[in-house]
C-alpha cells in the first residue's frame, strides 16, 4: 500500500492511501458495492493469512502499483528509441532556369551503443545541368552510394546522453522491486492493525455480552426472591439499572466493533471486487498464542535489515543515478573530437560535367572514394559542464550522508519496535494473571452474598472488575499482535 514517498511507513501514509481508496471507488463506472460475509456465504472464522492474501491479491493501490512496472517498460523503451534506425528521403527539382536538374537522396543511419559510434549510408541521384561550383551534385547513370562511420574520440566515446538515459530507465526499472517492496510492507502492516482492531473489538463485545447476562441473569432470580419476601426490592431496582447500564456498554462496544469491521472492509474483496464486511460469525474464538522473539533471531534480523533493506537498495540506485550523471558530466567537460571515414562509388553510365579542373569532362564518376574528417569543438569557459559537475558530486555527498543516516535509523527503528513487542509481551502475561484474579475475587464476592455476607454493590464492583481485566487482556494481546507486525515492517519482511 503501500511509496516513494517511503520513508517511514507511518501511519498517515496509510490513511492517505485509505482516503484514495475511497475516492477512487466512487469515481469509477462501476463502483464496487459494499456486502457483508454472510450474503457472500462466508461463515467460517477469518484468518489473518486469509485477510492478508485477500488484499495482497486485490487490494487498488497495490493493483495500480504492478502497472507501475508496465510503465517503466514504457519508459524503457523511449530510452531506446535513441538508437533507432533513421532513415532520411528528399528531393529537389528545377525544371526551368539557366541549370535545369533535379536530385534525390535517401540514407540511412544507425546510432551504436557502443563508444558512440555512428553508422551511415547514403544513396543519391543527381541528372541535368549544375553551375561548376556545385557539379559534385551530378552522379553517373545509376547514382551514388556511400559508407561512412563517426566515431567521437573524446567526448562522446565513454558516455553520452543517450546511453546515459539508457541507464537511467534501468536503474528505475530495478528501482521497482524495493518500492513495490516497501509498498507490500505498508499494506501488510495495515492489514494487520486492522484485523487485529477488529479481533479485539468483537472480543470486547463477547465480554460486554457475559457481563450483561450476568445481570440478566440474576435479574430473573431476585424477581423470584422479591415475590416470595427473601429480598428487598430496592435490590431488584439496583439490577435493572445494571442491566441498563450494561445494555448501553453493549451498544458503545458494537459500535466499535462495527466501526473496525468496515475499516477492515477496506481490504477484503469478494471475487466480484465488492467490498466486504466481516460480521460476527466470521470472529475467531481466540488470539493467536503469543511467542516471545528469539534474541539470537533479533541480532540476525538487524544485520539483515542494515544490508538488505528496501530503502537501502532504493538509496543504492540512487546512488547509482547520481553516478550516472557524474560521468554524463565529466563527458561534457571533454571537447567534442570527432574523426569520420566515408567511402562513395557511383554507378552506371558517365555523364558530362565539369571536372576538378574546372573544364567539361565526360570521364565515368565510378572510381571509388574515400574521405577523411576530423571535427573539434568546445566552449571556452565550460561553465555549463563544470557546474553539471560539480553539482552532481554534491548530491553524491549528500547522498552517502543520507545513506548512513538511514543505516542508523533502521537499527533504531527495528529496536524501539522490538522494546514494544517485548513489553506487549509482558503485559499480556500480566493481563492473564490479573483476569485470574479478579475471577478469583468474583467468584468469593458472589458466594458471600448467597451467604448475605455482602451486598450487590460490592458485587457489581468485583464484575465490573471482571469485565475490566478481560477488556485490558483483549487490549494487551491487540496491543502485542500490532507490535508483532510493526516489528515486521521495521525489519522489512515482506509476506
Amino acid at each position: 500500500m503501500v511509496g516513494a514517498r517511503r520513508g517511514r511507513m507511518g501511519w498517515g501514509e496509510i490513511g492517505y492511501a485509505l482516503i484514495l481508496v475511497l475516492l477512487t471507488s466512487t469515481s469509477g463506472a462501476a463502483p464496487a458495492q459494499t456486502r457483508t460475509a454472510s450474503e457472500e456465504g462466508l461463515t467460517e472464522p477469518l484468518r489473518l493469512d486469509e485477510a492478508l492474501e485477500i488484499a495482497l491479491e486485490s487490494f487498488p493501490l497495490i493493483r495500480a502499483f504492478v502497472l507501475e512496472d508496465a510503465a517503466r517498460s514504457e519508459a524503457a523503451r523511449v530510452a531506446a528509441g535513441a538508437f533507432d534506425t533513421r532513415i532520411s528521403l528528399g528531393g529537389d527539382v528545377r525544371p526551368f532556369g539557366f541549370y535545369e536538374n533535379w536530385t534525390g537522396f535517401g540514407s540511412v543511419e544507425q546510432l551504436s551503443p557502443y563508444w558512440g559510434l555512428r553508422f551511415y549510408s547514403k544513396y543519391r541521384y543527381g541528372e541535368g545541368d549544375f553551375p561548376s561550383y556545385d557539379g559534385n551534385r551530378l552522379t553517373d547513370g545509376a547514382g551514388e552510394l556511400s559508407l561512412g562511420v563517426e566515431m567521437p574520440l573524446l567526448r562522446g566515446r565513454d558516455f553520452d546522453r543517450e546511453r546515459a538515459a539508457s541507464r537511467r530507465t534501468q536503474l528505475d526499472q530495478s528501482s521497482y522491486s524495493p518500492e513495490f517492496a516497501l509498498e507490500r510492507i505498508a499494506l501488510i502492516r495495515a492489514v494487520n492493525f486492522a484485523y487485529m482492531d477488529w479481533v479485539a473489538a468483537g472480543h470486547v463485545v463477547r465480554v460486554v455480552e457475559d457481563l450483561l447476562a450476568v445481570a440478566k441473569a440474576r435479574q430473573s432470580q431476585l424477581e423470584r426472591l422479591v415475590a416470595e419476601g427473601d429480598v428487598a426490592e430496592i435490590n431488584l431496582r439496583d439490577n435493572q439499572r445494571l442491566v441498563i447500564e450494561r445494555r448501553s456498554l453493549l451498544r458503545g462496544a458494537q459500535r466499535d466493533f462495527r466501526q473496525a469491521a468496515l475499516k477492515l472492509a477496506i481490504f477484503l474483496r469478494s471475487e466480484q471486487g465488492d467490498r466486504l464486511v466481516p460480521g460476527e460469525e466470521r470472529l475467531p474464538r481466540t488470539f493467536p498464542a503469543e511467542e516471545l522473539i528469539d534474541a539470537a533471531q533479533v541480532e540476525r534480523d538487524v544485520v539483515r535489515a542494515r544490508t538488505e533493506h528496501p530503502r537501502l537498495q532504493r538509496l543504492a540506485l540512487e546512488r547509482e543515478q547520481l553516478t550516472v550523471d557524474v560521468r554524463l558530466a565529466k563527458n561534457d567537460v571533454l571537447p567534442g573530437l570527432n574523426l569520420g571515414v566515408e567511402g562513395s562509388q557511383d554507378f552506371g553510365e558517365s555523364r558530362a560535367g565539369i571536372d576538378e579542373k574546372g573544364k567539361l569532362s565526360s570521364d565515368s564518376r565510378s572510381s571509388t572514394e574515400l574521405g577523411l574528417n576530423l571535427r573539434l569543438e568546445f566552449p571556452v569557459q565550460q561553465r555549463k559542464a563544470r557546474g553539471r559537475l560539480g553539482l552532481a558530486r554534491i548530491r553524491l555527498q549528500q547522498l552517502e550522508r543520507r545513506t548512513a543516516y538511514a543505516e542508523m535509523e533502521i537499527e533504531t527503528e527495528a529496536r524501539v519496535a522490538l522494546e514494544a513487542l517485548e513489553a506487549a509481551f509482558d503485559q499480556t502475561r500480566y493481563a492473564r494473571e490479573n483476569v485470574e484474579l479478579a475471577e478469583q475475587l468474583r467468584s468469593a464476592e458472589a458466594r458471600k452474598l448467597e451467604a448475605g455476607l455482602s451486598n450487590l454493590i460490592d458485587l457489581n464492583i468485583r464484575e465490573i472488575q471482571v469485565a475490566t481485566a478481560a477488556k485490558d487482556l483483549v487490549r494487551a494481546q491487540r496491543d502485542y499482535f500490532r507490535a508483532l507486525a510493526e516489528y515486521r515492517a521495521r525489519i522489512a519482511i515482506a509476506d
